[in-house]
C-alpha cells in the first residue's frame, strides 16, 4: 500500500488537468449543505453535473446520516462525524461520504449539517475500501477548513485543492483498480493459545475442536459476513510453536505485512508463559512499526472458561496482562476481550468487534440504530446477521450493553427453537418481567432484501409492536445501501 504525500497543497489549480488515466476515477465531488431549503448541493465538480444528481446526492447523504437530535440541541461541532461508503445505483456510481458540522449561529443548534461526497464508478468501488484510511485524512482536512473558515467564498477554493490533492494521491497508485477488496486477518499467539478452537468455536464447529491439532506454518480460510460481498477475506492462522514465530519475525514482510486486522491470544489458565505471551506480543508490534503498519488488534484472554471467573489468581493475571498491553497502546488501537470456547457468545462478541473494525460503515450502521431506538423508545438494540455476527449496537449505557452481549444468544436459541417447532405466529418472541413489568425485551427478525437479519431490542418504557411495525421499512431501506457497501 502507497504512503502517499498527504502534504496541503495550497494552490489554485483549479484547471490544471491530471493524467487521464487517474481522472477517471474520480467522476464527481459534491459539497452539500442543510440549509433552509433542506440538503442542497451547494458546490460540486463537473458543472456539468445534472440537477437530479446533484440533488440525489445531497438528499442521501445528508438524509441517511443526519439524526433528528444529531446536533440541533447542542452547541458543539466537534466529535460529530461519520464517514460512509454509499451507492447511487440510479447513477451508477458509489460515494465516500463525510457527514460534518459546519458552525452557523442563526442555525438551530448552531450549526448546518454538511457532507462532502466524493464518487467514483460503482465498479471501482473498491478503490474506496483500499485506500481509506488516506482518503480519510484528505477529506477530513478539506471538512476541517471549511469548519473553520467564517467565509462561504472560500469553500469554492477548498473544494478545488481538495480535487487536486485526490488526483495527486491516484497518480501514486500501482492499482488503483483493482477488482476486488483484499482483506488479510492475522490470527497469533503462543502455542495452545487456542487460535484455531477460536475459529471452529465461532462457526460452531464443535467436533473439529477436539479433533484439531497445533497449526503448523500457516494456515489460510476465507470468511464471509454476507454471501455477496465487495472483498475477499482471509485469514491467517499463524502457527505458534518457537520455530514458527521466529520465521514469522524474521520474514515479516511476508506474514504481518499489509494486515487490515490482528486476533493476538494468549491462554490465561498458562500462567506460567504469560510473561513469554507478552514479550510475543510486544515483538510483533514492533515490527508492524518498522513496517509502517497500524492494524486494528483485538486481544483474546483465552480460555477463560466460566469455572474460572472467581479465581484469584487468574485475575491477578488479567491485571498484569492489561497493565503491560495498555504500554503499549500509544500508537495502536487495542480492544481486550474475555473468551472461552464454553462461552460461545465470547467469542461472537470479540470475532464481530474485529470484523467490524474493517467496515467503513461502523459508525452509519451505529447512527441507524440511534435513530431507530430514538423513534421506538429503546434502550438498547443489537442487530446480528443470520450466523449471529453482530453487525453493530448501540446502547444507552454500558450496563444495557453487556447484559445484552450476554443474553442475545439465548434469546436467538429460543426463536429458532420456537420457530422450528411452529410455535411462532409473527416473526418475533417478547420477553417480559425480567426485572420488573415495565421492561421488555424483543427479539425479532427482519428481512432486508435478500438477507435475514435478527434485531434484539430492550424497551424499558411501553411496548408499542406497531410503532416498531411503522419504522421498521424505513430503517430497513438505510440498511440496504449500508450493507451493500458493508466490508
Amino acid at each position: 500500500m502507497p504512503k502517499s504525500n498527504l502534504k496541503s497543497k495550497e494552490s489554485k489549480a483549479t484547471e490544471e488537468k491530471p493524467n487521464e488515466k487517474k481522472e477517471n476515477i474520480i467522476k464527481s465531488i459534491v459539497l452539500s449543505i442543510f440549509d433552509e431549503n433542506g440538503p442542497t448541493p451547494k458546490l460540486y465538480w463537473p458543472q456539468e453535473l445534472d440537477d437530479k444528481a446533484r440533488f440525489s446526492i445531497a438528499m442521501k447523504t445528508i438524509s441517511l446520516l443526519m439524526g433528528e437530535s444529531t446536533y440541533q440541541n447542542g452547541t458543539e461541532t466537534e466529535g460529530i462525524n461519520y464517514f460512509g461508503i454509499l451507492p447511487f445505483p440510479d447513477l451508477k456510481l458509489n460515494g465516500l461520504t463525510y457527514f460534518f458540522l459546519i458552525p452557523e449561529a442563526k442555525a438551530r443548534g448552531q450549526a448546518l449539517a454538511s457532507t462532502i461526497t466524493v464518487l467514483i464508478d460503482e465498479e471501482d468501488k473498491v478503490f474506496f475500501y483500499e485506500n481509506m484510511k488516506y482518503l480519510r485524512i484528505i477529506i477530513d482536512r478539506a471538512a476541517t477548513r471549511i469548519q473553520d473558515s467564517n467565509n462561504p467564498s472560500e469553500y469554492k477554493e477548498i473544494l478545488a485543492n481538495l480535487r487536486v490533492e485526490l488526483f495527486e494521491f491516484t497518480k501514486e497508485l500501482k492499482d488503483p483498480l483493482s477488482p476486488r477488496r483484499q482483506i488479510k486477518i492475522l490470527l497469533t499467539g503462543l502455542d495452545k493459545a487456542g487460535k484455531t478452537s477460536f475459529l471452529y468455536g465461532v462457526k460452531r464447529k464443535y467436533s473439529e475442536i477436539i479433533k484439531s491439532l497445533p497449526t503448523k506454518g500457516v494456515d489460510r480460510t476465507e470468511e464471509k459476513i454476507f454471501e455477496e460481498q465487495n472483498s475477499t477475506i482471509t485469514i491467517w492462522d499463524l502457527g505458534g510453536q518457537k520455530q514458527y514465530r521466529e520465521r514469522f519475525l524474521e520474514q515479516g514482510k511476508v506474514y504481518i505485512y499489509n494486515i487490515d486486522l490482528m486476533f493476538f491470544f494468549i491462554d490465561i489458565q498458562d500462567i506460567e508463559r504469560i510473561k513469554e505471551a507478552l514479550s510475543l506480543f510486544k515483538n510483533i508490534l514492533n515490527s508492524l512499526k518498522e513496517l509502517d503498519e497500524y492494524p486494528p488488534i483485538v486481544v483474546c484472554l483465552n480460555k477463560f472458561d466460566p469455572d474460572l471467573k472467581g479465581s484469584k489468581e487468574i485475575f491477578e493475571s488479567l491485571e498484569v496482562i492489561a497493565d503491560e498491553i495498555n504500554e503499549n497502546t500509544d500508537t495502536f488501537f487495542i480492544k481486550i476481550f474475555q473468551t472461552s470456547i464454553f462461552d460461545h457468545w465470547s467469542l461472537i462478541t470479540a470475532y464481530s468487534y474485529g470484523l467490524s473494525q474493517l467496515s467503513p460503515n461502523r459508525e452509519l450502521f451505529r447512527n441507524q440504530l440511534r435513530k431507530f431506538a430514538k423513534k421506538i423508545n429503546s434502550d438498547s438494540i443489537l442487530l446480528l446477521n443470520e450466523n449471529g455476527i453482530i453487525l453493530s449496537t448501540y446502547s444507552k449505557s454500558e450496563i444495557y450493553e453487556k447484559v445484552f452481549e450476554i443474553s442475545a444468544p439465548h434469546f436467538e436459541t429460543l426463536y429458532k427453537t420456537f420457530k422450528e417447532f411452529k410455535l411462532l405466529k409473527k416473526d418475533f418472541i417478547v420477553s417480559s418481567g425480567i426485572t420488573d413489568e415495565s421492561k421488555k425485551v424483543v427479539f425479532k427478525k427482519i428481512i432486508v432484501e435478500k438477507y435475514n437479519l435478527y434485531l434484539l431490542l430492550f424497551i424499558e418504557k411501553t411496548l408499542d409492536l406497531e410503532k416498531i411495525e411503522k419504522n421498521l421499512p424505513n430503517f430497513s431501506k438505510n440498511l440496504i445501501d449500508l450493507i451493500h457497501t458493508y466490508i
